[in-house]
């Protein structure tokens, strides 16, 4: 049964904000007198704390096992048989029949030698039946290697060279037999067995048509819709194929319905019925609509009337759609609000004069969802636990709330993998019980009393042994001796690391000739170095701030300027808290005006607020004539303005419409109370392809333009992002990649600040 395969993860709302310092580091390290040290990895989730991996390593050997594995994501393979566990320190597999854990070693593990990562985990596509993966392979900061794994043979074959870090452009058949992928605005297919053979057929007799996998929705193993236009083309599989050899002759699929709107790949999504007979469709996040899909409707004057449609709030930044069991249409959307994130749910019902969308109530403090299989029941992870869902009444049905939970899949339309804080466990639902498979993380582990078996602590059910393979029993009794620093051949201590790792474990030799070395190798990554902080290393001009210290720590300030259109805030807003990121934003009066909810909404999120003068006029220009009090009244109503809006106060910091820069306008400002800010790294993401054509070599694409932030920003950098369409054309905006920038700013090793807290450094 179709249904919603993307689970849509939520950061636990908090009043506090966390400081982005993406570390990885080294704890409790206990020796045996067989030279095994136990010892944990302490790591940071950009934006929802850390977690810590139990990790063994036999100093004779050389070799390093890992003991616990969290689960920041997890997938469900094969039917369910098998669980897919992924972190940043490998990706394994959990057989459920046999009971037997592996590692996938194209991911290279960390015990292996793999370098976890400082950022977001990426996505992978794993086709249904869990043969084939299909990641991103990180090249530079935005963009990576597109590669296609075959997890049974450990073979790989490079889709594409170069595609841009994210989401991966992948939709599979049902069934796992056909694979459709996209590449430069356009959509291509395969077998994915083709790609290993001795000669691939070429991409220019696999392609499909334009677009991206935003116009493709499966309903079948062997069927799915395609839109294009405003048309819906209904396509066979086999089709495809028969594509290959006369391209030029025949045409995509059949006809199979029309859209009210031509649809955008950039900014639109779609999903297809059970049967195909209907999609439901969103435009660019805000507006939903139930479509029937009915062929050619040139002469059904009958079908103008009435269409079931959902207007969506302003701050939408995602939506997911849903068909139940019985194909009845559910639309889930996400959004931030009164500084929270916060999930609403619409139920298409059928009434007597038609169909229309009703309120769903969704429970308290969600995190993430995921629906069954066979579309009859919705799980949701909750602050307070796990809540299950009849999608055909809407009522909870069972709940389960023993530990914090990480992730949630569904094995089968009867169990339920949660991946919780210390167990990830098996709950089938019916008979009430969640048997333990793995440990994520312990409270305690060390060695028993003969120092030869390993104990570990969890808080919801007691006491581990370990029997290796990354397998534990629970354990009745067993007494854990006191950790130990040394045994007669080694002392074990931290101590500072090189570069990547915040700390490093060391083995110092007792014994003669003696000697100390690292029990992990350093990773050949270099972050940007600093300086000692010292103040003649700190300079904080009084008339204007274009960046904080140099010295001291890895950071940066992501600023966003609100002129007058709102495009791409609430997806900046929903990154910003998924990462828990307090931001500046400076705000024009124009934008005030026509938006001051979403005012409100920036000052609700924490943000720090400063102004961006109170009309979007060029106070270059020289159709007006700009003095110093027309700048100081200008600052003084743009006050006004904003606190009339919001009940709050602006802070004295602003800079000018398009940055301009001269002696009356640091005088004017000064004399209002402000300080004027500038970045110092150049974001041309105003730059649109018609100025390219007066200036070639002026429009970048996002990816690029993240690439040389990258390049050129320092500790202390002030880094400007523009909110709004331009009123030329761009092919994709910076503000909708924002989760790209930061993602690449912690891999650098940055935290990302507010303005004044540079300020406040910079002293």
């Amino acid at each position: 049964m179709k249904h919603s395969v993307r689970v849509l993860c939520f950061a636990l709302s908090i009043s506090l904000f966390f400081h982005l310092t993406a570390e990885i580091s080294f704890r409790s390290p206990d020796i045996n007198s067989k030279n095994e040290v136990l010892f944990t990895v302490r790591a940071d989730i950009p934006g929802k704390g850390s977690y810590d991996t139990l990790c063994l390593k036999n100093i004779d050997a050389g070799i390093i096992e890992q003991l616990t594995f969290y689960p920041e994501r997890m997938e469900s393979l094969s039917g369910g048989a098998i669980l897919q566990i992924r972190n940043r320190f490998g990706t394994g597999r959990f057989n459920t029949a046999t009971g037997v854990f592996s590692w996938v070693r194209d991911f290279r593990p960390f015990f292996e030698g793999g370098t976890p990562a400082l950022g977001v985990l990426g996505d992978v596509s794993v086709s249904p039946d869990g043969r084939w993966i299909v990641s991103i392979e990180a090249v530079t900061y935005s963009r990576g290697r597109l590669v296609l794994l075959d997890s049974t043979r450990n073979t790989r074959y490079v889709l594409a060279e170069s595609v841009e870090r994210g989401g991966i452009p992948v939709s599979w058949a049902p069934d796992s037999s056909i694979l459709l992928y996209s590449l430069d605005g356009n959509l291509y297919f395969s077998r994915p067995e083709a790609f290993f053979s001795q000669t691939p057929v070429d991409m220019k007799y696999r392609l499909l048509g334009p677009g991206s996998i935003n116009n493709i929705s499966w309903f079948s193993s062997s069927r799915f819709l395609y839109a294009s236009g405003s048309s819906v083309y209904l396509v066979q599989s086999s089709e495809l194929f028969a594509r290959a050899l006369y391209s030029p002759l025949i045409s995509i699929g059949s006809l199979a319905g029309k859209l009210p709107c031509s649809f955008d790949s950039t900014a639109d999504s779609f999903c297809a019925s059970p049967d195909g007979r209907a999609i439901l469709y969103a435009r660019d996040h805000r507006s939903v609509y139930y479509c029937p899909m009915t062929g050619d409707d040139y002469a059904l004057a009958e079908a103008a009337g009435f269409m079931p449609y959902l207007l969506l709030a302003g701050n939408t930044a995602d939506v997911a759609f849903i068909w139940t069991s019985s194909a009845v249409p559910v639309v889930l959307t996400e959004a931030v609000e009164d500084g929270k994130r916060i999930i609403r749910g619409w139920k298409l019902d059928s009434v007597k004069e038609g169909a229309v969308f009703t309120r769903l109530s969704i429970p308290f403090g969600p995190v993430s969802y995921a629906v069954s299989p066979d579309g009859s029941l919705i799980a949701f992870n909750t602050t307070s636990g796990i809540r299950i869902y009849s999608l055909s009444t809407w009522k909870e049905t069972a709940s389960w709330n023993d530990e914090k939970v990480s992730s949630i899949v569904w094995a089968d339309e009867n169990v339920l993998y949660i991946g919780g804080a210390e167990t990830i466990r098996k709950w089938n639902i019916a008979s009430g019980q969640a048997a333990p498979l793995l440990l994520s993380s312990v409270s305690a582990a060390g060695w028993n009393e003969q120092g030869d078996s390993i104990l570990a602590d969890t808080e919801s059910l007691g006491r581990f042994q370990y029997r290796g393979s990354m397998l534990w029993d629970q354990a009745a009794s067993g007494r854990m001796r006191p950790a130990a620093g040394s045994n007669a051949s080694w002392r074990i201590y931290l101590d500072s690391g090189s570069n990547y790792y915040s700390n490093m474990l060391y083995a110092r030799s007792s014994r003669s000739p003696g000697g100390t070395s690292a029990l992990i190798s350093e990773p050949r990554i270099s972050l940007d170095s600093v300086l000692p902080q010292t103040k003649a290393s700190s300079r904080l001009a009084s008339d204007i701030f274009t960046n904080g210290s140099r010295s001291g720590l890895r950071q940066v300030a992501l600023v966003f300027d609100a002129m007058d259109s709102i495009e791409g805030l609430s997806n900046i807003l929903s990154v910003l808290h998924r990462y828990s990121i307090r931001s500046t934003f400076f705000i024009n009066g124009e934008f005030i005006r026509q938006h001051p909810s979403a005012v409100n909404e920036i000052v609700k999120a924490g943000h720090q607020t400063g102004s961006l003068f109170f009309t979007t006029w060029d106070l270059s220009g020289t159709g007006f004539r700009i003095d110093e009090d027309f700048i100081i009244r200008g600052l003084s109503r743009n006050e006004d303005d904003f606190y009339n809006a919001t009940g709050q106060e602006l802070t004295l910091l602003w800079h000018a419409p398009y940055y301009v820069v001269s002696p009356l306008v640091l005088k004017a400002g000064s004399a209002a109370g402000y300080r004027y800010v500038s970045g110092d790294v150049s974001v041309p993401d105003w730059a649109t392809l018609e100025q390219d054509r007066l200036m070639p070599g002026l429009y970048k694409s996002s990816a690029d333009i993240i690439e040389d932030i990258l390049k050129t920003k320092k500790p202390g950098s002030i880094i400007p992002v523009r909110i709004g369409r331009t009123s030329g054309t761009r092919n994709d905006y910076l503000y909708d990649r924002v989760d790209l920038l930061i993602n690449a700013l912690v891999e650098a090793g940055y935290e990302i600040v507010t303005v004044d807290e540079l300020i406040k450094r910079a002293r």
